[in-house]
């Protein structure tokens, strides 16, 4: 029966996409942003999941790939548009920012299918379709939960746009595993997350998190570049 729990934490993230989408279109966006994040932190699951109990097989991959497509390549998009539909923002700009996000998205997870080896890689190549949907949610969580005063909604299009151009670029962004496997500056990480998360709020501390997180991939790459 061991074959088969990656593939529960799998469908059980496609649930939470499909009802993300649901709860979006009724306005019920923080129930939404909610199931969008639970299935981002199942996506990391189930995959150490299959290589834990040695059960990874190219069905599981292609299988992953169809549900991440769903949750951060649709679900995610369709809770920034709903986000900005009573703003002053031009539909059709916005329309042109989740198009372009959630083609981004497919050929980024192309890209992985076709690339992946028999190992697990220490870098991706490109920023992560799961990161990306996480972080555009977390950018609407956070600016709700501030009367959309932490980001102006006129820079939501380019968060799109920057997302997409992330997710097809060949910058190569650590694996968010391997920041863990460093156990004295993860407790650190997690220990000050913590506390700001009680002084702020959750939702603020995770995005400053995951945008730290991608501006480090940014920066290396630039160091890199330069020496």
């Amino acid at each position: 029966m061991r074959k088969y729990i990656p593939s529960i934490v799998t469908y059980t993230t496609l649930i939470c996409g499909m009802m993300a989408i649901v709860q979006a279109i009724k306005g019920n966006l923080g129930i939404s942003a909610a199931l969008v994040l639970t299935g981002y932190i199942l996506d990391a699951l189930d995959g150490e999941i299959a290589r834990r109990l040695n059960v990874a097989s190219p069905f599981g991959l292609q299988l992953d790939s169809l549900v991440d497509i769903v949750i951060f390549g649709v679900a995610a998009p369709i809770l920034v548009y709903i986000h900005l539909q009573n703003t002053m923002i031009a539909t059709w700009l916005i329309w042109i920012g989740i198009l372009v996000f959630s083609m981004a998205a497919a050929f980024r997870l192309a890209r992985f299918n076709l690339s992946v080896g028999g190992g697990k890689p220490r870098d991706s190549t490109g920023l992560t379709i799961s990161t990306s949907g996480a972080y555009l949610t977390l950018s609407v969580l956070a600016d709700r939960v501030f009367n959309a005063s932490i980001i102006p909604d006129w820079l939501f299009p380019p968060i799109l746009l920057i997302l997409a151009l992330l997710m097809v670029s060949r910058i190569r962004f650590p694996e968010l595993t391997t920041i863990f496997n460093y156990r004295i500056p993860s407790l650190a990480l997690l220990g000050t997350g913590i506390i700001a998360a009680i002084w702020l709020t959750p939702q603020l501390v995770w995005f400053a998190i995951t945008t730290g997180y991608i501006s480090f991939g940014l920066g290396r790459a630039a160091y890199r570049l330069l020496t």
